[in-house]
């Protein structure tokens, strides 16, 4: 299970996590309010969103006064102490694997997280929140994407200084999974400026898909 590397790589950021911005491996830049205006083009004051991978609530923070209830899902508990305390905020401590939950939400959003998943692990991840998904509802998910091809980085890495998995798979490639799956009108966002962008060969995108 590839991961179990990212989950350990994150194991060890929240021994030091001292605020919010720990969880970020670039952080230098925090494009979360974009991410979280994004969010809410679409959902509303009664909205329920399923938010799987919330870290420190830097996305959460900004919109849970915005919706009807938010079900925030992330493995490590000292990452989550950051998350606003608020009655229509629930955190699970759970990872994607092991949460499992029979209610139905206006938004699922997976923000960030995915590319730490192989293929067969996001297909199986897809898959099992599609339930999950009320009819009508959707799915949003954001992260980098290969812009050509898969671009997979496993072993040891200079910039984080540790070994670090992560699977940035071709943008129509993550589309195809997603219809396959049974999403429809599944359309593609250039979310962030071109300047966020750090390298040629992947992408910051929001993928919108819509369960009918």
């Amino acid at each position: 299970m590839e991961n179990k590397k990212a989950l350990d790589f994150f194991e060890k950021m929240s021994l030091n996590t001292k605020d919010q911005q720990s969880v970020k491996l670039a952080n230098v830049t925090d494009l979360t309010q974009i991410d979280a205006d994004f969010i809410m083009q679409y959902c509303g004051k009664e909205s329920s969103i399923l938010d799987l991978g919330s870290g420190t609530g830097l996305i959460v923070n900004k919109i849970y006064d915005k919706v009807g209830y938010i079900v925030a899902v992330e493995p490590f508990p000292a990452f989550t102490e950051f998350i606003v305390n608020s009655s229509n905020i629930r955190i699970v401590n759970e990872t994607f694997e092991n949460f499992s939950t029979e209610e139905e939400f206006d938004c699922v959003t997976i923000f960030g997280t995915m590319h730490y998943f192989n293929e067969q692990e996001a297909v199986e991840i897809y898959t099992k929140f599609f339930d999950n998904v009320k009819q009508g509802g959707k799915i949003i998910i954001k992260n980098q994407f290969g812009v050509t091809e898969d671009v997979t980085v496993d072993g040891y890495s200079e910039e984080q200084k540790t070994n670090y998995f992560a699977q940035y798979r071709f943008i129509d490639k993550e589309v195809s999974i997603l219809e396959k799956i049974g999403y429809k009108s599944v359309h593609v966002v250039d979310i962030y400026p071109p300047e966020s962008n750090r390298w040629t060969n992947t992408h910051f995108y929001a993928i919108i898909a819509n369960k009918h």
